[in-house]
């Protein structure tokens, strides 16, 4: 589904990705890991376009993207969309109205039909009963379900995410990991996931690729991952623990 080769991209003489080579399969969920800084969601503006790569290439659905036109791109953007890091919901809209946005202005589906789509989109998510609030009166949680319940609307089949579960509680966090497995599960949909939270990428990742200063390091397997000698990867997963230690110790004194 999605195949990145020797991608290179540089920023102001500084190389934001250096030569980043991986693909992801059909159905699969890819998980790329790595501190901030590390090039994972430049990878992201990569596979939707948004940016091109000063070398390398990138393809798509088996299509090489990177020298299309913004109007060549299009068929292969519709059938991706991305849940981003902090939701992009619009303010003034409410929740129907925020999931119905790219149905409105990029389909010809009748208004009946959106109407329906955004119930079952809702349904999903477990947010039926919010059609007519605003995303300031809901929790972060809730609003990181509505951003899927959007990126779900068209029936895509790739999904990209970004920090998914970044700044939510354990028990949010855990509600939007179920929903990227389901999605795998009963839509058959390829995922991308860039995150730092180890816990989230075993959760939900067929393979996963560790990058650290815009190259990756290791791709493989979880247990790959967990069993590898490379002093970066040992480094990564210790710190990752030491984190989650001091958090399990400060939250038992609270």
């Amino acid at each position: 589904m999605i195949r990145v080769e020797h991608v290179t991209v540089e920023v102001e003489e500084r190389k934001i990705l250096d030569d980043v080579s991986f693909e992801v399969r059909k159905g699969e969920t890819k998980v790329i890991l790595g501190p901030s800084g590390a090039g994972k969601s430049s990878l992201l503006k990569i596979i939707l376009g948004l940016w091109k790569p000063n070398s390398g290439s990138v393809s798509v659905h088996g299509v090489e993207i990177t020298h299309l036109s913004e109007r060549e791109k299009m068929p292969i953007r519709r059938r991706m969309s991305m849940v981003f890091q902090g939701n992009a919901l619009f303010d003034s809209l409410t929740v129907a109205e925020n999931v119905a946005f790219f149905l409105q202005e990029h389909s010809e589906m009748a208004e009946e039909e959106i109407r329906k789509r955004i119930e079952d989109c809702l349904e999903f998510v477990n947010l039926s009963e919010t059609q007519d609030l605003l995303p300031e009166e809901l929790s972060g949680g809730m609003k990181k379900r509505v951003a899927i319940a959007r990126a779900i609307s068209f029936n895509p089949e790739i999904i990209l995410y970004d920090e998914p579960t970044t700044g939510l509680d354990p028990l949010n966090a855990k509600i939007i990991t179920g929903l990227i497995i389901r999605l795998k599960k009963e839509r058959a949909v390829t995922s991308v996931v860039v995150t730092h939270i180890l816990r989230d990428a075993f959760a939900v990742g067929d393979s996963l690729a560790l990058m650290s200063e815009g190259r990756v390091v290791f791709d493989g397997s979880a247990e790959g991952l967990l069993a590898s000698t490379d002093p970066f990867v040992e480094d990564f997963l210790s710190e990752i623990r030491e984190e989650a230690d001091l958090l399990t110790h400060q939250t038992g004194r609270g």
